[in-house]
């Protein structure tokens, strides 16, 4: 196991209720997605969003067995990207409002046909518009990580940290910490660039986070698209020597985002912004803290058992009604 001592604060997370487990289990149950793998993704809602208000914590849960699901599919050596592309363009289509694409009746449209119904009882339009925007970059951006794939790929670290804050959901899964703890940050808050610095940053301590837990695993599979075997690759590095680099961005991402605070408070003065504004930037910044802080911690406890559960890409195709 990888020890990332991270410089953070310590997270205690939240505890689901036992409604709320069993909620998400017969949600996922119905999609035939109740699978050890796709049910214990959820338990990282609780690290990532420790102040989550008990009535989101099924929704929240429900939105990482989907995750789930879907990455699996993506992840799978054997998806296409034609394919791929069908269900991000259905999913899409529901976020635009239209009648369902090709794709439409597979199972993880369906999942996120019936996300979407749950998201817009639950959240305000601003928010709604917001998180639109995010879901779409995350399907929009699946079929670039799978070209990824092919040894003749433009690939450089820069390039792939950008990809993944789409691809991997991050400006997403950071936003919904509003959605946890229902705190709706206005925009003119949510744009400060101390904060939208500060998303970007977590994003980047989650992506290396992961990619130095799953290295071996990834070699293992044949799959390059990890930063610890380019640098194997085009630097002839040793895998120490990789792991080594990697792990030492990581801890400068993680410094730089707590550095941030600061500026955020000195933003803020200038801007003159009032106590209300300065308590939403101050939620903002908190999201960001702990899901970098929150997805290290459970990753340390919970990746090595994600390896060992079954994967399951072919669940997302199923058809249905």
């Amino acid at each position: 196991m990888i020890e990332l001592t991270i410089p953070a604060q310590k997270i205690t997370p939240a505890a689901l209720t036992d409604d709320a487990l069993h909620a998400c289990h017969a949600w996922a149950r119905g999609f035939g997605a109740d699978t050890p793998r796709h049910l214990h993704y959820a338990t990282l809602v609780p690290w990532v969003h420790p102040d989550i208000v008990p009535e989101q914590q099924t929704l929240l849960a429900n939105i990482y067995v989907f995750y789930r699901v879907y990455d699996d599919f993506n992840d799978h050596p054997g998806t296409d990207l034609r394919t791929s592309r069908a269900l991000a363009n259905a999913m899409i289509a529901v976020l635009d409002g239209d009648a369902p694409t090709a794709g439409g009746t597979t199972t993880v449209v369906r999942m996120f046909q019936d996300l979407w119904r749950q998201h817009r009882q639950s959240a305000p339009p601003t928010f709604l518009t917001r998180t639109a925007a995010h879901w779409r970059g995350y399907f929009a951006t699946q079929t670039h990580y799978l070209a990824m794939r092919e040894p003749g790929y433009p690939w450089d670290l820069e390039e792939y940290l950008f990809l993944r804050l789409d691809n991997g959901g991050l400006h997403l899964s950071i936003s919904q910490g509003e959605l946890a703890n229902t705190h709706y940050i206005p925009t003119h808050v949510y744009r400060l660039a101390a904060l939208s610095r500060m998303r970007r940053l977590a994003s980047y301590c989650v992506i290396l986070t992961n990619d130095l837990h799953s290295a071996l695993r990834d070699e293992r599979n044949g799959d390059h698209r990890n930063p610890v075997a380019q640098h194997m690759r085009h630097a002839g590095a040793t895998r120490e020597e990789a792991t080594d680099l990697i792990l030492s961005m990581l801890f400068d991402y993680t410094e730089q985002l707590h550095q941030q605070t600061a500026r955020l408070e000195h933003e803020c003065d200038l801007l003159q912004l009032g106590p209300e504004d300065r308590a939403f930037a101050q939620i903002g910044a908190q999201n960001c803290i702990n899901h970098a802080a929150g997805y290290e911690a459970w990753a340390h406890h919970h990746e090595t058992v994600m390896n060992t559960l079954d994967v399951r890409p072919d669940i997302a195709l199923r058809s249905g009604h």
